[in-house]
């Protein structure tokens, strides 16, 4: 008896579940539905035709086929909005955040990315930068962006921005506790750093040192065969005591005749990271780039893998 109490109880839950979904998907239905009359008896009220792309998007969740109609009323939401001599409640803003937000859905990236700027830009144009509601959705966007772009700096200037604003507002417009979500500016520069890294794996330093051209192959603290990352925080994180007593020490050159040489301690203090003097052209979109300065070079794979083949040959005959 007490088996069959149990059992029965068993399939009584799974029915209550069963029917609160059910429930459920008939209220998100009918929400929807109410919405979209709403709008439609009053098209030109842009609030209600963001609440039925707010609405539909809600049901497209299970019903797919409501992605059009939902990315539609968004759009109508839009142009109400572009319409108003001046931008006011936020409209813009949010059918951008709502269109970008429908897209992500539906796996647009591109699209969605695209929105999620939009809705921050306007929000900035009509609260303001350092307003709250612009800073979190920069925040919000931002952390979207970052995992949906495949160029990681898109999402990573939002969030940088995000967290750089709320310090540098006024402290009346500073949201409080901003700062118990600092794992995701952290996060955020951990992904930049792996992607600073793969961008300069196949990259060298270029200085000059008595009017000719060297590449770098080894400082103190690095050499070609590692990507070109952290090869100057070392020096920049010692005393200045430090950097006098070690300075020049350690540094290996090649040329573009690939010949290399082990510079002397007062030849590698010469050896200056210097930024070249740039300005842009008149009526161009060319700068003018004084010579002689330092820069990053990019040699492809093979190149470069030829050039480490040949360094360790330089080091092994020492």
């Amino acid at each position: 008896m007490k088996r069959i109490v149990t059992i029965v109880a068993l399939i009584c839950a799974v029915t209550f579940q069963v029917n609160a979904q059910t429930t459920e998907a008939e209220n998100i239905k009918k929400n929807a539905e109410t919405a979209v009359k709403l709008a439609d008896q009053s098209p030109k009220d842009g609030m209600k035709q963001l609440a039925a792309a707010e609405a539909l998007t809600a049901l497209a969740t299970t019903d797919k086929s409501q992605f059009d109609r939902a990315v539609s009323y968004a759009h109508k939401a839009i142009e109400i909005a572009q319409a108003k001599k001046e931008i006011k409640d936020t409209l813009l803003a949010r059918s951008y955040y709502m269109l970008g937000n429908i897209y992500l859905l539906q796996n647009s990236m591109d699209n969605a990315c695209d929105y999620l700027e939009l809705a921050v830009d306007a929000y900035e144009k009509e609260l303001g930068r350092y307003d709250p509601q612009t800073i979190f959705h920069r925040l919000s966007a931002g952390r979207i962006i970052i995992s949906a772009n495949p160029d990681t700096r898109r999402g990573f200037l939002h969030i940088l921005q995000a967290f750089y604003d709320n310090e540098t507002a006024p402290a009346n417009k500073r949201i409080k506790n901003l700062n118990q979500l600092n794992i995701i500016s952290s996060w955020a520069m951990e992904q930049m750093l792996v992607a600073y890294t793969n961008s300069n794996r196949y990259a060298l330093p270029v200085m000059m040192l008595d009017g000719q051209r060297y590449f770098i192959v080894q400082t103190r603290d690095w050499c070609v065969g590692q990507p070109l990352v952290n090869w100057m925080a070392p020096s920049i994180l010692r005393t200045e005591a430090e950097r006098q007593a070690h300075a020049g020490e350690g540094i290996i050159v090649v040329n573009e005749k690939w010949e290399f040489r082990h510079l002397t301690k007062e030849e590698g203090q010469r050896l200056m990271s210097e930024f070249s003097n740039f300005d842009l052209k008149p009526n161009s979109r060319e700068l003018e780039i004084a010579p002689g300065g330092s820069e990053v070079m990019y040699l492809q794979p093979q190149m470069y893998n030829e050039l480490l083949k040949r360094f360790q040959e330089f080091k092994d005959k020492k």
